[in-house]
């Protein structure tokens, strides 16, 4: 459980505090505002192609009037997804009308503004309502680099034989990282004039903007919740890079041979069903081996996207310098385990190891002090940190909300404490999310997130959070009423109430409130 105590607080203090979040409570004619509590935009407002049609008028008045109704709770900022399949339809060429409307909208509101560099494709994720490729002219253009090059090499490809347009694939990123960096100095060009406006830049590193590989989405099948998730890595790239760790780990093939007992080829499991059920992934030195690499491939992609963002947004010249810099890491929670008793039992936790988020070889799963397998992607961003002074190098969590039990051998609140507990232990700072829309009319799902992020008399391991979506609070009653709850309680833990958004942002985040 989350360290906590008995919370002390009077129901006269609460309900005080909550008029004070639901009436706007002023100072000064300025709404108070909790530095902790942010909100996600709509994957995009209107028809960007048609701004003007009746479609996206409709929808930029009703985004406008979400605004101020978020505002007026004490809301901190908006979390808006920037398509790079908006802004570079043609190479080299940026359009950014859309998301100089979109920012305006956002800062006009008294609102801070939290962009998310969206490298990867909208659609066929859970919630995505819209569509937006990554760049057309990006998937040619890669593949003319290599010798022979096809699309699918410069593609996650599945155990399946699938090939995903989701993401350019971690085997493939040195092949794109320039196209990165020149949309990241794209932005900055573009919205450095507003940089007292934004809070934070994210990443996307993935699908759905997540660090992990497109293992339990809909191009595979049964592989998604509650399945165990698919294998990514059968793309040329991805073989000839397992092939040289191998041998760069045991210097030829008899050294590989000895280690691993026999030796036909150096390649990913042939029947990767068989593979797990004979437990080879645990039990072989090629099955460790394996997810060595899987797991190392993807952070080591990670590593170089955000260096280069770092090394354009807090660079010391740099327009953007003092704002953070997070990236997501999902809450992959089920398969993770059960209850027996008062007491977890390990799950056989192959969804999040297909995904890339864990390993074998550490031994770790078990060990709250090795932090149940998330040590290592958790040591990324304490590396990233190290490097730089000029930006807060920020780890996003998802399913704060979710409980132990939920179906699929889930602890998913077992999963977020882990990782808090880990982010903490390295010096990380991890801010989180909700996983799911229609969980926020659940009272149960408020409590389970304000105990992540702390309220009064009880100590958190998250510094903020961050609710999907914006229009799912201000358009159900009961969501409304526990947001507006949990920025009153919030603001009791950072001794903000009174204060503004203004004085709130010169004191930068408020320490976490500690147990008595």
């Amino acid at each position: 459980m989350f360290a906590a105590v008995n919370c002390q607080v009077s129901h006269t203090q609460i309900r005080l505090c909550v008029v004070l979040g639901r009436r706007t409570a002023m100072k000064g004619d300025k709404t108070m505002t909790t530095s902790k509590i942010n909100v996600m935009a709509p994957l995009v407002v209107g028809d960007p192609a048609d701004p003007h049609g009746k479609e996206s008028l409709d929808a930029w008045k009703q985004f406008k009037a979400h605004l101020a109704k978020v505002k007026a709770m004490g809301v901190y900022g908006v979390s808006t997804d920037v398509w790079w399949g908006l802004v570079e339809k043609q190479a080299g060429k940026y359009d950014w009308n859309y998301y100089d409307k979109l920012s305006n909208a956002i800062i006009e509101a008294g609102l801070k503004w939290i962009p998310i560099i969206s490298l990867h494709r909208c659609g066929g994720n859970v919630g995505d309502d819209v569509t937006v490729d990554v760049p057309a002219h990006i998937w040619p253009k890669l593949a003319g680099k290599l010798t022979d090059g096809q699309v699918h090499d410069v593609q996650y490809v599945s155990e399946q034989g699938n090939a995903s347009n989701e993401f350019v694939s971690a085997w493939a990123t040195y092949l794109v990282l320039d196209d990165y960096r020149a949309v990241f100095n794209a932005f900055q060009k573009q919205y450095g004039t507003k940089a007292k406006h934004i809070a934070e830049i994210n990443i996307s590193l993935g699908p759905a903007g997540e660090l992990r590989y497109p293992s339990y989405n809909g191009h595979d099948d049964d592989t998604g919740y509650p399945f165990r998730g698919a294998l990514q890595c059968y793309s040329r790239l991805a073989r000839e890079s397992f092939t040289r760790f191998v041998l760069g780990k045991y210097t030829n093939e008899d050294g590989v041979r000895k280690a691993w007992g026999s030796l036909d080829k150096i390649e990913p499991p042939v029947d990767v069903t068989a593979f797990f059920a004979a437990k080879l992934h645990l039990i072989s030195q090629y099955g460790r081996d394996l997810f060595d690499w899987y797991q190392e491939s993807l952070l080591a992609h990670g590593r170089k996207v955000l260096t280069a963002a770092l090394e354009v947004f807090a660079a010391d010249d740099s327009a953007l310098k003092g704002a953070d810099i997070g990236a997501k890491v999902p809450g992959v929670h089920w398969r993770t385990g059960n209850w027996k008793g008062d007491k977890t039992e390990s799950g056989d936790r192959l969804a999040e190891l297909t995904c890339g988020l864990i390993r074998t070889s550490a031994g770790d799963w078990n060990d709250d002090e090795a932090g149940r397998g998330y040590r290592h992607i958790i040591k990324l961003f304490s590396e990233l940190q190290a490097v730089t002074s000029n930006a807060r190098v920020v780890l996003h969590f998802t399913c704060l909300e979710m409980p132990d039990g939920g179906g699929g051998d889930s602890l998913a609140f077992q999963l977020v404490r882990w990782v808090g507990t880990e982010c903490r232990r390295q010096g990380v700072i991890v801010k989180g999310e909700n996983a799911l829309a229609h969980t926020l009319n659940m009272r149960e799902s408020w409590h389970r997130m304000r105990m992540a992020i702390g309220m009064p008399g009880r100590a958190g391991l998250y510094e903020g959070l961050t609710i999907l979506r914006m229009s799912d609070i201000v358009t159900n009653d009961a969501a409304r009423a526990e947001m507006e709850q949990t920025i009153a309680l919030t603001c009791m833990c950072e001794g903000v109430a009174g204060s503004t958004a203004e004085e709130t942002d010169k004191a930068g985040t408020a320490a976490e409130p500690q147990a008595a």
